[in-house]
Protein backbone atom coordinates (compact mmCIF):
# COMPACT_ATOMS: atom_id res chain seq x y z
CA UNK A 1 0.00 0.00 0.00
CA UNK A 2 1.36 3.28 -1.15
CA UNK A 3 0.65 6.87 0.34
CA UNK A 4 -0.04 9.06 -2.28
CA UNK A 5 -0.32 13.39 -1.36
CA UNK A 6 -4.36 13.99 -1.78
CA UNK A 7 -3.87 17.65 -2.83
CA UNK A 8 -0.38 20.10 -2.61
CA UNK A 9 -0.59 22.29 0.51
CA UNK A 10 -0.96 25.67 -1.84
CA UNK A 11 -3.93 23.48 -3.83
CA UNK A 12 -5.69 22.87 -0.66
CA UNK A 13 -5.15 26.19 1.10
CA UNK A 14 -6.50 27.54 -2.60
CA UNK A 15 -9.63 25.28 -1.82
CA UNK A 16 -10.04 26.47 1.93
CA UNK A 17 -9.80 30.78 0.64
CA UNK A 18 -13.73 30.64 1.36
CA UNK A 19 -12.96 30.17 5.24
CA UNK A 20 -10.96 33.32 5.42
CA UNK A 21 -13.37 35.55 3.71
CA UNK A 22 -16.27 34.44 6.29
CA UNK A 23 -14.18 35.14 9.39
CA UNK A 24 -13.59 38.54 8.37
CA UNK A 25 -17.22 38.39 8.56
CA UNK A 26 -17.51 37.04 11.73
CA UNK A 27 -14.25 39.53 12.49
CA UNK A 28 -17.13 42.24 11.56
CA UNK A 29 -20.28 41.21 13.82
CA UNK A 30 -17.66 41.06 16.92
CA UNK A 31 -16.50 44.82 16.36
CA UNK A 32 -20.76 46.06 15.87
CA UNK A 33 -21.76 43.46 18.80
CA UNK A 34 -21.53 46.24 21.68
CA UNK A 35 -23.18 48.88 19.26
CA UNK A 36 -25.97 46.00 18.65
CA UNK A 37 -26.88 44.78 22.11
CA UNK A 38 -26.39 47.55 24.42
CA UNK A 39 -26.55 45.00 27.73
CA UNK A 40 -22.83 43.95 26.75
CA UNK A 41 -20.61 45.19 30.11
CA UNK A 42 -17.57 47.00 29.51
CA UNK A 43 -15.23 44.39 29.75
CA UNK A 44 -17.05 42.23 27.38
CA UNK A 45 -17.69 45.44 24.73
CA UNK A 46 -13.62 45.69 24.57
CA UNK A 47 -12.91 42.03 24.24
CA UNK A 48 -15.24 42.17 21.60
CA UNK A 49 -14.19 44.91 19.91
CA UNK A 50 -10.35 44.34 20.07
CA UNK A 51 -10.94 40.51 18.93
CA UNK A 52 -12.81 41.56 15.81
CA UNK A 53 -10.55 43.97 14.82
CA UNK A 54 -7.69 41.25 15.66
CA UNK A 55 -10.07 39.03 13.36
CA UNK A 56 -10.54 40.75 10.26
CA UNK A 57 -6.79 41.07 10.22
CA UNK A 58 -5.80 38.21 10.66
CA UNK A 59 -8.26 37.05 7.73
CA UNK A 60 -6.70 38.94 5.29
CA UNK A 61 -3.01 37.97 6.28
CA UNK A 62 -4.32 34.39 5.91
CA UNK A 63 -5.46 34.67 2.50
CA UNK A 64 -1.53 34.19 1.86
CA UNK A 65 -0.22 30.81 2.03
CA UNK A 66 2.76 31.54 3.49
CA UNK A 67 1.71 33.08 6.85
CA UNK A 68 0.61 29.88 7.99
CA UNK A 69 0.74 31.52 11.57
CA UNK A 70 -2.31 33.45 11.05
CA UNK A 71 -4.79 30.57 10.95
CA UNK A 72 -3.42 28.66 13.94
CA UNK A 73 -3.55 32.74 15.75
CA UNK A 74 -7.16 32.83 14.76
CA UNK A 75 -7.68 29.78 16.37
CA UNK A 76 -6.42 30.72 19.39
CA UNK A 77 -8.78 34.06 19.68
CA UNK A 78 -11.49 31.53 18.72
CA UNK A 79 -10.46 29.44 21.94
CA UNK A 80 -10.27 32.98 23.98
CA UNK A 81 -14.12 34.11 22.77
CA UNK A 82 -15.00 30.55 24.19
CA UNK A 83 -13.51 32.02 27.52
CA UNK A 84 -13.74 35.09 27.72
CA UNK A 85 -17.72 35.44 29.23
CA UNK A 86 -16.75 33.00 31.66
CA UNK A 87 -13.18 35.09 32.90
CA UNK A 88 -15.55 38.49 32.61
CA UNK A 89 -18.72 36.93 33.60
CA UNK A 90 -20.80 38.04 30.59
CA UNK A 91 -23.83 40.25 32.21
CA UNK A 92 -26.35 38.07 30.15
CA UNK A 93 -27.07 34.62 27.73
CA UNK A 94 -26.79 36.99 24.56
CA UNK A 95 -23.41 38.45 25.03
CA UNK A 96 -22.05 34.47 26.19
CA UNK A 97 -23.94 32.71 23.53
CA UNK A 98 -22.37 35.61 20.77
CA UNK A 99 -19.04 35.17 22.04
CA UNK A 100 -19.11 31.45 22.83
CA UNK A 101 -20.74 30.64 18.96
CA UNK A 102 -18.02 32.94 16.96
CA UNK A 103 -15.21 31.37 19.01
CA UNK A 104 -16.38 28.15 18.17
CA UNK A 105 -16.59 29.28 14.01
CA UNK A 106 -13.53 30.38 14.20
CA UNK A 107 -12.18 27.37 15.31
CA UNK A 108 -14.17 25.13 12.68
CA UNK A 109 -12.87 27.18 10.18
CA UNK A 110 -9.29 27.78 11.07
CA UNK A 111 -8.54 24.58 11.72
CA UNK A 112 -11.14 21.75 11.42
CA UNK A 113 -12.06 22.33 8.43
CA UNK A 114 -9.15 23.16 6.36
CA UNK A 115 -6.82 20.75 7.87
CA UNK A 116 -3.93 21.22 10.07
CA UNK A 117 -2.66 24.63 8.10
CA UNK A 118 0.13 23.82 5.75
CA UNK A 119 -0.05 20.26 6.14
CA UNK A 120 -0.57 17.85 3.82
CA UNK A 121 -3.62 14.80 3.56
CA UNK A 122 -2.59 11.81 2.31
CA UNK A 123 -4.39 8.79 0.40
CA UNK A 124 -3.47 5.15 1.30
CA UNK A 125 -3.38 3.05 4.79
CA UNK A 126 -6.70 3.47 6.64
CA UNK A 127 -6.54 -0.03 8.53
CA UNK A 128 -3.24 0.09 10.82
CA UNK A 129 -1.54 -3.52 10.08
CA UNK A 130 -2.75 -6.30 12.20
CA UNK A 131 -6.28 -4.69 13.62
CA UNK A 132 -9.22 -5.64 11.88
CA UNK A 133 -11.02 -2.15 11.42
CA UNK A 134 -10.15 1.00 11.01
CA UNK A 135 -10.02 3.47 14.66
CA UNK A 136 -10.64 6.74 13.36
CA UNK A 137 -13.17 5.70 11.08
CA UNK A 138 -16.31 8.11 10.65
CA UNK A 139 -18.74 5.43 12.67
CA UNK A 140 -15.93 5.45 15.41
CA UNK A 141 -16.27 9.02 15.65
CA UNK A 142 -19.89 10.02 15.29
CA UNK A 143 -20.86 8.82 18.81
CA UNK A 144 -17.99 9.98 19.99
CA UNK A 145 -19.04 13.64 18.96
CA UNK A 146 -22.97 13.19 19.97
CA UNK A 147 -21.99 12.05 23.15
CA UNK A 148 -20.04 15.12 23.20
CA UNK A 149 -22.60 17.45 22.43
CA UNK A 150 -25.17 15.49 24.67
CA UNK A 151 -22.33 16.53 27.88
CA UNK A 152 -22.25 19.79 26.41
CA UNK A 153 -25.48 20.57 26.36
CA UNK A 154 -26.24 19.31 29.94
CA UNK A 155 -23.16 21.31 31.20
CA UNK A 156 -24.46 24.64 29.13
CA UNK A 157 -28.11 24.31 31.48
CA UNK A 158 -26.16 24.23 34.21
CA UNK A 159 -23.35 27.25 33.21
CA UNK A 160 -26.83 29.39 32.07
CA UNK A 161 -28.12 29.22 36.21
CA UNK A 162 -24.31 29.67 37.87
CA UNK A 163 -23.94 32.46 35.55
CA UNK A 164 -27.58 34.37 36.40
CA UNK A 165 -29.11 33.77 33.17
CA UNK A 166 -32.39 31.42 33.86
CA UNK A 167 -33.48 31.92 37.20
CA UNK A 168 -34.38 28.19 38.49
CA UNK A 169 -33.13 24.44 36.92
CA UNK A 170 -34.69 21.28 36.86
CA UNK A 171 -33.29 18.35 38.14
CA UNK A 172 -35.79 15.49 37.88
CA UNK A 173 -34.87 12.60 40.11
CA UNK A 174 -33.28 14.39 42.82
CA UNK A 175 -35.71 17.25 43.20
CA UNK A 176 -33.29 20.66 44.63
CA UNK A 177 -29.72 18.43 43.74
CA UNK A 178 -28.73 20.42 40.87
CA UNK A 179 -28.95 23.56 42.75
CA UNK A 180 -27.42 22.34 45.89
CA UNK A 181 -24.50 21.28 43.33
CA UNK A 182 -24.36 24.07 41.18
CA UNK A 183 -24.36 26.72 44.10
CA UNK A 184 -22.38 24.80 46.78
CA UNK A 185 -19.25 25.92 48.19
CA UNK A 186 -17.23 23.27 45.75
CA UNK A 187 -18.46 25.11 42.62
CA UNK A 188 -17.64 28.44 44.18
CA UNK A 189 -13.79 27.96 45.23
CA UNK A 190 -13.72 27.91 41.12
CA UNK A 191 -12.65 31.70 39.94
CA UNK A 192 -14.96 31.01 36.93
CA UNK A 193 -18.46 28.80 36.53
CA UNK A 194 -17.08 25.64 36.33
CA UNK A 195 -20.31 24.20 34.68
CA UNK A 196 -19.13 26.71 31.54
CA UNK A 197 -15.44 25.38 31.79
CA UNK A 198 -17.41 21.66 31.22
CA UNK A 199 -19.07 23.33 28.13
CA UNK A 200 -15.82 24.95 26.65
CA UNK A 201 -14.12 21.65 27.55
CA UNK A 202 -16.91 19.56 25.66
CA UNK A 203 -16.93 22.08 22.92
CA UNK A 204 -13.55 21.24 22.04
CA UNK A 205 -13.96 17.95 22.19
CA UNK A 206 -16.76 18.16 19.97
CA UNK A 207 -14.88 20.22 17.23
CA UNK A 208 -11.51 18.16 17.75
CA UNK A 209 -13.75 14.69 16.95
CA UNK A 210 -14.53 16.32 13.41
CA UNK A 211 -10.63 17.26 12.65
CA UNK A 212 -9.04 14.88 10.25
CA UNK A 213 -10.06 11.92 8.03
CA UNK A 214 -10.48 8.59 8.61
CA UNK A 215 -6.31 7.86 8.12
CA UNK A 216 -5.60 11.30 10.88
CA UNK A 217 -3.94 8.39 13.30
CA UNK A 218 -1.17 8.60 11.56
CA UNK A 219 -1.78 11.74 9.28
CA UNK A 220 -2.41 14.27 12.44
CA UNK A 221 -0.93 12.42 15.38
CA UNK A 222 -1.22 15.44 17.55
CA UNK A 223 -5.28 15.74 16.87
CA UNK A 224 -5.48 12.73 18.04
CA UNK A 225 -3.77 12.68 21.39
CA UNK A 226 -4.76 16.15 22.43
CA UNK A 227 -8.64 14.81 21.97
CA UNK A 228 -7.71 12.05 23.76
CA UNK A 229 -6.57 14.03 26.72
CA UNK A 230 -9.35 16.33 26.61
CA UNK A 231 -11.99 12.95 26.41
CA UNK A 232 -10.16 11.49 29.02
CA UNK A 233 -8.68 13.17 32.38
CA UNK A 234 -12.32 15.50 31.43
CA UNK A 235 -13.89 12.22 32.38
CA UNK A 236 -12.12 11.09 35.01
CA UNK A 237 -12.63 14.88 36.29
CA UNK A 238 -16.72 14.20 36.00
CA UNK A 239 -16.26 10.89 38.17
CA UNK A 240 -14.08 12.56 40.70
CA UNK A 241 -16.54 15.65 41.15
CA UNK A 242 -19.39 12.74 41.59
CA UNK A 243 -17.47 10.96 43.86
CA UNK A 244 -17.16 14.62 46.22
CA UNK A 245 -20.99 15.25 45.34
CA UNK A 246 -21.87 13.27 48.35
CA UNK A 247 -19.61 14.09 50.50
CA UNK A 248 -18.94 17.65 50.84
CA UNK A 249 -22.59 19.02 49.47
CA UNK A 250 -24.85 15.96 50.39
CA UNK A 251 -26.64 16.42 47.29
CA UNK A 252 -26.61 14.07 43.86
CA UNK A 253 -27.31 15.88 40.43
CA UNK A 254 -29.03 14.32 37.91
CA UNK A 255 -27.53 16.37 35.16
CA UNK A 256 -23.66 15.55 36.71
CA UNK A 257 -24.74 11.96 36.57
CA UNK A 258 -25.75 12.39 32.83
CA UNK A 259 -22.68 14.41 31.74
CA UNK A 260 -20.58 12.03 33.49
CA UNK A 261 -21.76 8.99 31.98
CA UNK A 262 -21.64 10.21 28.18
CA UNK A 263 -17.79 10.66 29.36
CA UNK A 264 -17.46 7.19 30.40
CA UNK A 265 -19.08 5.99 27.07
CA UNK A 266 -16.51 8.42 25.54
CA UNK A 267 -13.27 7.42 27.22
CA UNK A 268 -13.90 3.51 26.37
CA UNK A 269 -14.94 4.31 22.72
CA UNK A 270 -11.48 6.78 22.44
CA UNK A 271 -9.06 4.33 24.06
CA UNK A 272 -8.32 2.18 20.94
CA UNK A 273 -7.89 5.36 18.84
CA UNK A 274 -4.95 6.29 21.00
CA UNK A 275 -3.34 2.69 20.62
CA UNK A 276 -3.01 3.06 17.26
CA UNK A 277 -1.42 6.43 17.66
CA UNK A 278 0.91 5.24 20.21
CA UNK A 279 1.54 2.19 17.91
CA UNK A 280 3.03 4.45 14.61
CA UNK A 281 4.59 6.34 16.57
CA UNK A 282 6.68 3.19 17.97
CA UNK A 283 7.08 2.34 15.02
CA UNK A 284 8.39 5.77 13.66
CA UNK A 285 10.79 5.73 16.55
CA UNK A 286 11.81 2.49 16.25
CA UNK A 287 12.95 2.94 12.52
CA UNK A 288 14.80 6.25 13.51
CA UNK A 289 12.24 8.56 11.40
CA UNK A 290 11.91 12.01 12.44
CA UNK A 291 9.04 11.30 15.13
CA UNK A 292 9.02 15.23 16.75
CA UNK A 293 8.44 16.22 12.66
CA UNK A 294 5.52 13.21 12.15
CA UNK A 295 4.08 13.78 15.53
CA UNK A 296 3.20 17.35 14.25
CA UNK A 297 3.07 17.00 10.32
CA UNK A 298 1.71 13.55 10.26
CA UNK A 299 3.59 10.54 8.02
CA UNK A 300 3.29 7.68 5.67
CA UNK A 301 2.15 4.22 6.23
CA UNK A 302 2.41 1.45 4.21
CA UNK A 303 1.77 -1.24 6.32
CA UNK A 304 -1.61 -1.43 6.95
CA UNK A 305 -4.47 -1.52 4.29
CA UNK A 306 -7.74 0.23 2.69
CA UNK A 307 -10.65 0.22 5.35
CA UNK A 308 -13.38 -1.99 3.25
CA UNK A 309 -15.35 -2.95 6.05
CA UNK A 310 -16.80 0.39 7.47
CA UNK A 311 -20.39 0.79 6.18
CA UNK A 312 -20.99 4.20 5.02
CA UNK A 313 -22.87 6.79 6.95
CA UNK A 314 -25.50 6.29 5.06
CA UNK A 315 -25.99 2.65 5.52
CA UNK A 316 -28.50 0.42 7.70
CA UNK A 317 -28.80 1.80 11.21
CA UNK A 318 -27.91 -1.61 12.62
CA UNK A 319 -24.69 -1.82 10.19
CA UNK A 320 -23.72 1.57 11.65
CA UNK A 321 -24.67 1.07 15.12
CA UNK A 322 -22.31 -2.52 15.22
CA UNK A 323 -19.48 -0.32 13.67
CA UNK A 324 -19.59 2.11 16.48
CA UNK A 325 -19.21 -0.81 18.86
CA UNK A 326 -16.14 -2.11 16.94
CA UNK A 327 -13.29 -2.34 19.99
CA UNK A 328 -15.87 -2.79 22.90
CA UNK A 329 -17.49 -5.83 23.68
CA UNK A 330 -20.07 -5.87 26.56
CA UNK A 331 -19.26 -9.61 28.56
CA UNK A 332 -21.77 -10.23 31.54
CA UNK A 333 -19.16 -9.83 34.15
CA UNK A 334 -18.25 -6.65 33.46
CA UNK A 335 -21.79 -5.92 33.29
CA UNK A 336 -22.42 -7.20 36.73
CA UNK A 337 -18.92 -5.17 38.12
CA UNK A 338 -20.88 -1.78 36.84
CA UNK A 339 -23.67 -2.84 38.84
CA UNK A 340 -22.13 -3.91 41.48
CA UNK A 341 -20.10 -0.29 41.53
CA UNK A 342 -23.53 2.00 41.42
CA UNK A 343 -24.89 -0.44 44.27
CA UNK A 344 -22.06 0.16 46.21
CA UNK A 345 -21.94 4.35 45.67
CA UNK A 346 -25.70 4.53 46.53
CA UNK A 347 -25.58 1.72 49.67
CA UNK A 348 -25.94 5.08 52.15
CA UNK A 349 -28.59 6.30 51.09
CA UNK A 350 -30.18 3.28 51.70
CA UNK A 351 -28.57 1.26 54.58
CA UNK A 352 -29.19 2.70 58.15
CA UNK A 353 -26.54 3.69 60.43
CA UNK A 354 -23.46 2.94 58.25
CA UNK A 355 -19.91 4.64 59.46
CA UNK A 356 -19.56 7.37 58.30
CA UNK A 357 -15.97 6.02 57.42
CA UNK A 358 -17.64 3.32 55.18
CA UNK A 359 -19.93 5.18 54.01
CA UNK A 360 -17.39 7.90 52.12
CA UNK A 361 -15.40 4.79 51.42
CA UNK A 362 -18.42 3.36 49.89
CA UNK A 363 -19.27 6.36 47.40
CA UNK A 364 -15.88 6.80 46.53
CA UNK A 365 -14.66 2.85 45.83
CA UNK A 366 -18.35 2.56 44.07
CA UNK A 367 -17.97 5.39 41.26
CA UNK A 368 -14.43 3.88 40.73
CA UNK A 369 -15.14 0.33 40.16
CA UNK A 370 -18.16 1.73 38.23
CA UNK A 371 -15.52 3.75 36.11
CA UNK A 372 -13.34 0.84 35.78
CA UNK A 373 -15.49 -1.77 34.53
CA UNK A 374 -17.05 0.46 31.89
CA UNK A 375 -13.27 1.43 30.22
CA UNK A 376 -12.55 -2.38 30.71
CA UNK A 377 -15.07 -2.81 28.12
CA UNK A 378 -12.94 -1.28 26.00
CA UNK A 379 -10.57 -4.47 24.53
CA UNK A 380 -7.58 -2.35 24.39
CA UNK A 381 -7.95 -2.02 27.98
CA UNK A 382 -9.67 -4.84 29.40
CA UNK A 383 -6.92 -5.81 31.72
CA UNK A 384 -8.27 -2.85 33.72
CA UNK A 385 -10.58 -4.91 35.39
CA UNK A 386 -7.91 -6.39 37.95
CA UNK A 387 -7.44 -3.31 39.58
CA UNK A 388 -11.09 -3.88 40.83
CA UNK A 389 -9.93 -6.66 42.89
CA UNK A 390 -7.78 -4.16 44.52
CA UNK A 391 -10.20 -2.45 45.27
CA UNK A 392 -12.59 -5.43 46.38
CA UNK A 393 -10.07 -6.51 49.43
CA UNK A 394 -9.93 -3.16 49.97
CA UNK A 395 -13.02 -2.44 50.55
CA UNK A 396 -13.45 -5.78 52.90
CA UNK A 397 -10.50 -4.80 55.00
CA UNK A 398 -12.12 -1.19 55.60
CA UNK A 399 -15.32 -3.23 56.52
CA UNK A 400 -13.55 -5.09 58.83
CA UNK A 401 -11.61 -2.62 60.93
CA UNK A 402 -14.61 0.19 60.76
CA UNK A 403 -17.78 -2.14 61.39
CA UNK A 404 -19.18 -1.72 64.85
CA UNK A 405 -20.59 -5.26 64.37
CA UNK A 406 -22.11 -7.99 62.18
CA UNK A 407 -25.15 -6.54 60.75
CA UNK A 408 -26.55 -6.17 57.73
CA UNK A 409 -24.44 -3.82 56.31
CA UNK A 410 -21.33 -5.56 57.64
CA UNK A 411 -22.34 -9.01 55.64
CA UNK A 412 -23.15 -6.93 52.96
CA UNK A 413 -19.51 -5.54 52.02
CA UNK A 414 -18.07 -8.68 53.04
CA UNK A 415 -20.45 -10.21 49.80
CA UNK A 416 -19.93 -7.67 47.40
CA UNK A 417 -16.29 -7.50 48.05
CA UNK A 418 -16.13 -11.68 47.24
CA UNK A 419 -18.49 -11.11 44.31
CA UNK A 420 -16.43 -8.45 42.90
CA UNK A 421 -13.53 -10.30 42.81
CA UNK A 422 -15.05 -13.98 41.09
CA UNK A 423 -16.70 -11.17 38.51
CA UNK A 424 -13.31 -9.57 37.85
CA UNK A 425 -11.13 -12.49 36.83
CA UNK A 426 -12.79 -13.93 33.06
CA UNK A 427 -11.27 -11.75 30.41
CA UNK A 428 -14.70 -12.34 28.35
CA UNK A 429 -14.78 -12.06 24.62
CA UNK A 430 -12.44 -10.36 21.95
CA UNK A 431 -13.84 -10.06 19.01
CA UNK A 432 -10.98 -7.87 17.11
CA UNK A 433 -7.44 -7.69 16.24
CA UNK A 434 -4.97 -4.81 17.38
CA UNK A 435 -1.60 -5.96 16.51
CA UNK A 436 1.30 -6.08 18.64
CA UNK A 437 -0.93 -4.89 21.15
CA UNK A 438 -2.80 -8.40 21.41
CA UNK A 439 -0.29 -9.43 23.82
CA UNK A 440 -1.52 -6.93 26.47
CA UNK A 441 -4.97 -7.75 26.57
CA UNK A 442 -5.27 -10.32 28.94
Amino acid sequence: MTDIPDISPEQKHTRFLWTRYIMFGIGFWLLVTPATFAQHSFPISVNDVVCGLLVMILSLIALSFKQKWAPWTLTVIGIWLQLAPLIFWAPNGVAYLNDTGCGAMLILLALVIPGTPGGIELKGAEIPHGWTYNPSSWNQRLPIILLAFLAWMSARYMAAYQLGYIDSIWDPIFDNGTRNVVTSNLSKSFPISDAGLGAFVYTMEVLMGFKGSSRRWYTMPWIVLLFCIMVVPAGFVSILLIMLQPLIVGSWCTWCLLTAVCMLIMIALTLDEMVAVCQYLTQVKKSRGPLWKIFWKGGIYTEGQLDVRSPPLNAQWRKNIGAMLWGMTFPWNLLVSVILGGLLMFTPSFLQNIPHQIADNDHIVGAIVATLSFVAMAEVFRVVRFLNIILAIWTICFTLFFAHKMDTQFIFHIFWGVLLIVVSIPKGPVRERYGSWNKLIR
